[in-house]
């Protein structure tokens, strides 16, 4: 019998999972024994093949955000939440629009590396709200065996809240030091017989002040996460989520030409300069489906099918200044408006789990079949003439008051990744598990008749765990993948153009072990993929040659007694170029990406008075360099947030819980991307929010 991997498996579908559940109101098959120590550590992952499966058991980093550490932080999108796992980092679009992370080194494609509930992917070109969410997931490197056609930097996972045995009824307002105010509500309940069936509706709505001269704008989410269990064997499971942003493109900087072989930076900017026209639109809306059955066959032996949509609209402004007098801080605003962007996926999976016995050895298996089809449509761009603009001293000009001169096309695509795959995790031993699997990929893409291409191969996979002792656990594997190698970025020609398959080959060692309420995880990997990057000489992204990554992780989550909840992580990360033929390139480290990384985060609960938590937390991301031929740096930096919550009982049923947060607390400047676009990070800012429990 294959012995498949995947550690961890979704075959934990058809079996409880063993270990207690930190938050029972994630996923309905979550069999809750026992009560968490600390709200920062989480005991179980959710993510793809490694839902409900315990973390010890888990042969891959994953890095787990839950709610408590998003509501301590006042957390509001994916940057935010991801701030606290190290490596991670963004490129060539601006924060405050969109994110387009890095992580391990390699950018994490916005259609396909970014998931729902474990499974729909989901289009990360409009900020992720976390209003509605559980917690956020990260699994780091290679994920292909389940998610299929992904670059080997992760796989966001993002979990909705349920509802869970206990009603919740909160209101909730929120406010920043920018004038930037919402609300929003949070109802679930359980109804019916038994309280089979259950019901979780959020709702939030803001407008958005940001500390960039005359950028803000308005978002709003509705969403609904429903389950029933009309009979012992049958579960039904429906999430729906609805959401828009209308912001403005602040304008970023053209990464300078080299001179004499080196690219020299300007002094970072005021945080406040806006570059962009006034005005220039940035709209995304979205709109995303889930729907899974699970029925339990008898014996061991459960089916799944799930089946998700997700839509995606954008209305993109480019407006990039390029510094063409460095002494005076003149130069140009190329811009350009595409109003058409629409993104749909299409999923269905499908999955047979069970177990089995034999020679001493239990196998639980997984069979499935996966099948994702994207479509981008047509998009027209408009391009505008160059205007003047000072990076020192910004003008504003109106969004309307631009010239307009060609309009561009790019054409459509459609992408159609279909995979088989099985999974076995035979325990061998009560200390030993051997963990592996393949998956048959069928892959085609047509952007043109011309560009059309289509591939099938094998993907294999395959790892062992060790279990020293009860809260200890050792891990190797070896996991290969197919990517795309990424989408094209905006401001290089090809924008949007999403790469043709390479294969990408991982080796991860880790160990775990818990202690004293906290879990402490480090991680050796190696990747090898198809090397993308932007060649300069013709502003195209390629893919060409090979990157090498090679790097180091730790993190440390949980409580340490005395009212101390601690979130570590740090990252050593040497990612190097070789074989693109360029002499020029080879041996020198992938551009954006830091060989330091860190991120520090302790909630503190004084004994004498519980009500009140006080937190901090600090973030590190060290130098990068600014292009393939490592001609230019972008200096290191570290951000400090600082915040604070207390309670206060007004009833027997009634709750009222206070928060003031500061981000960037001493102001520091700093450039928040890589890539061929530089963006500035935001300046300090302060938010409070009352929230109030019935």
């Amino acid at each position: 019998m294959l012995i498949f991997l995947c550690g961890a498996l979704a075959a934990a579908a058809a079996i409880p999972a063993a270990a207690p559940s930190p938050e029972p109101d994630l996923d309905a098959e979550i069999l809750v024994t026992g009560k968490q120590a600390s709200p920062f550590k989480a005991e179980i992952v959710q993510i793809g093949a490694f839902r409900n499966q315990s973390i010890l058991d888990t042969p891959a980093s994953v890095a787990v955000v839950p709610r408590a550490v998003l509501d301590a932080q006042q957390a509001q999108g994916l940057d935010d939440a991801l701030r606290n796992t190290a490596g991670i980092t963004q490129q060539s679009t601006s924060p405050t629009t969109t994110n387009n992370f890095l992580s391990r080194g390699v950018l994490m494609n916005a259609r396909t590396n970014y998931r729902l509930n474990g499974a729909l992917q989901i289009i990360n070109l409009g900020p992720i709200p976390l209003e509605n969410k559980q917690r956020v997931e990260l699994l780091k490197g290679v994920s292909a065996l389940y998610y299929g056609i992904s670059t080997p930097s992760g796989i966001v996972n993002v979990v909705t809240k349920r509802a869970g045995p206990a009603p919740v009824t909160s209101f909730y307002g929120t406010g920043d030091d920018q004038g930037g105010v919402g609300g929003g509500v949070d109802i679930g309940r359980r109804f019916g017989p038994d309280q089979s069936f259950g019901a979780r509706v959020n709702l939030y709505g803001a407008r958005l002040r940001l500390p960039i001269d005359g950028v803000g704008g308005a978002r709003y989410l509705a969403s609904g996460a429903f389950d029933a269990k009309p009979s012992e064997r049958l579960t039904l499971v429906f999430d729906i989520e609805q959401y828009r942003r209308a912001s403005n493109e602040p304008g970023g900087l053209t990464l300078p030409s080299a001179v004499q072989g080196r690219i020299t930076l300007p002094a970072i900017p005021d945080p406040a300069s806006r570059y962009a026209p006034r005005g220039a639109p940035y709209r995304t809306w979205a709109t995303n489906m889930l729907g899974r059955a699970d029925y339990a066959l008898g014996g061991g032996w459960s089916i799944r099918a799930e089946a998700g949509h997700a839509r995606t609209r954008r209305q993109r402004t480019m407006a990039n200044l390029l510094v063409t007098n460095p002494a005076t801080g003149a130069g140009q605003v190329t811009a350009s408006y595409t109003g058409d962007q629409r993104y749909t996926n299409l999923y269905w999976r499908a999955e047979l789990a069970g177990t089995l016995t034999g020679l001493g050895v239990r196998h639980e298996l997984l069979f499935g079949y996966a099948r994702n089809r994207q479509r981008q449509a047509d998009q027209h761009a408009q391009n505008y003439a160059p205007y003047a603009q000072s990076l020192t001293q910004p003008v504003t000009i109106d969004f309307a008051a631009l010239r307009p001169t060609a309009t561009r096309l790019t054409p459509g695509a459609i992408n159609i990744d279909t995979g088989l795959y099985a999974l076995d995790l035979a325990h061998v031993a009560a200390w030993l598990t051997a963990i592996g699997g393949v998956r048959h990929v069928d892959y085609a893409t047509r952007a043109a008749p011309a560009a059309a291409y289509a591939i099938r191969t094998w993907t294999p996979t395959g790892g062992l765990v060790l279990r020293p002792s009860r809260r200890t656990s050792l891990y190797a594997t070896y996991i290969e993948g197919l990517e795309s190698a990424g989408t094209a970025p905006d401001g290089t020609v090809n924008a949007g153009a999403l790469l043709a398959p390479v294969r990408s080959r991982q080796l991860e060692l880790g160990a775990r072990a818990e202690f004293s309420g906290a879990l402490l995880s480090l991680a050796w990997f190696r990747i090898n993929r198809g090397l993308s990057y932007t060649d300069l000489a013709t502003n195209r992204y390629v893919v060409n040659g090979r990157q090498i990554n090679r790097g180091v992780e730790a993190s440390l989550l949980g409580g340490l007694g005395h009212g101390v909840s601690l979130l570590l992580s740090g990252q050593y990360l040497v990612a190097r170029q070789a074989r693109t033929g360029n002499p020029l390139q080879d041996g020198k480290f992938v551009d954006s990406v830091p060989k330091w990384s860190g991120s520090a985060f302790a909630e503190y609960r004084p004994s004498v008075l519980p009500a009140l938590a006080l937190n901090a937390g600090v973030y590190y991301t060290g130098r990068r360099f600014t292009d393939a031929q490592d001609r230019g740096v972008l200096p290191g930096y570290a951000t400090l947030s600082l915040g604070s919550s207390y309670r206060i009982r007004t009833g027997t049923a009634q709750e009222v819980t206070l928060r003031l947060n500061a981000d960037n607390v001493t102001n520091r400047r700093y450039w928040s991307t890589g890539g061929a676009t530089l963006y500035v990070g935001v300046a300090r800012v302060v938010r409070a929010s009352a929230a109030v429990a019935l």
